[in-house]
């Protein structure tokens, strides 16, 4: 089965501080930001320390910083993802900014209290189909042991129950991304009962070259804000219809996590 990181080398997400399409991506999540802070949705302290998961290039949690150190806040940021070529183009983002900045090359669900106690936990750009529901409960129970009692836990994400099967727009052969000189396309292998995911294989066109598979759970906002609640005191999903920023998807807005007996 191919590594996430390997699928990443041919299917490019804009997350490149030099990609037009990311900095419109970054100039949104900025956008959502600010309008979080208007709306009292962050801890109110005057130092605020950022936990970005599955950053990337850290896009979101540069936003974020921008948009606080904007607001008088002082700010510390911690990066974490398994791509240290990725992170390592955080600086593009965060080019100017005062701000106290930690990269971890690690999995997200490895233990994260030991970067620390943290604020404010992003997660963002869609990412959650890489998790299956187990795997869910488990990182959401990770980042709320490493927020404050007032800390806040949001996740840019958008329902595919609706948006895909609802709609009947499920394929069973996908393109998925096309260059000048070659495609890649994922083929439907099956529903995993146990697991609630289902397995693609991914091929590289043209040849037909075989470059792995992976399980996807294909999730709905509801069932995500569920499982918040479970550990959080506070569950709520914010549609764009409530924020009204362009290139955000739906947010789930998790806060004050429940203190384990």
């Amino acid at each position: 089965m191919a590594s996430l990181e390997e699928l990443y080398s041919w299917i490019k997400w804009p997350m490149d501080p030099g990609d037009e399409r990311a900095q419109k991506r970054f100039l949104a999540a900025k956008a959502f930001f600010n309008w979080a802070v208007k709306e009292n949705m962050l801890p109110d302290r005057r130092k605020i320390r950022i936990l970005d998961l599955c950053a990337g290039t850290g896009l979101a949690g540069a936003a974020l910083a921008e948009v606080l150190m904007e607001w008088g806040r002082e700010v510390k940021l911690t990066l974490v993802d398994k791509r240290k070529e990725d992170l390592l183009k955080a600086e593009g983002w965060l080019d100017g900014l005062e701000v106290e900045v930690y990269g971890a090359v690690m999995d997200c669900m490895e233990n994260l209290r030991k970067l620390g106690t943290f604020d404010v936990a992003l997660l963002w750009g869609l990412t959650m189909p890489h998790f299956d529901p187990f795997q869910t409960a488990d990182l959401f129970r990770n980042i709320a042991k490493t927020l404050e009692g007032d800390g806040v836990f949001m996740l840019e994400e958008t329902d595919r129950i609706h948006r895909i099967f609802y709609r009947g727009a499920y394929q069973k052969m996908l393109m998925e991304s096309r260059t000048e000189d070659s495609e890649i396309v994922s083929i439907d292998a099956g529903y995993n009962v146990k697991r609630g995911t289902i397995r693609r294989i991914y091929y590289r066109l043209p040849g037909f070259e075989r470059l792995g598979e992976v399980e996807h759970r294909y999730w709905d906002l509801a069932g995500l804000a569920g499982i918040g609640k479970a550990l959080f005191r506070e569950a709520r999903i914010i549609t764009p219809g409530e924020h009204s920023i362009a290139h955000v998807s739906d947010v789930i807005y998790l806060r004050e996590p429940i203190p384990r007996v």
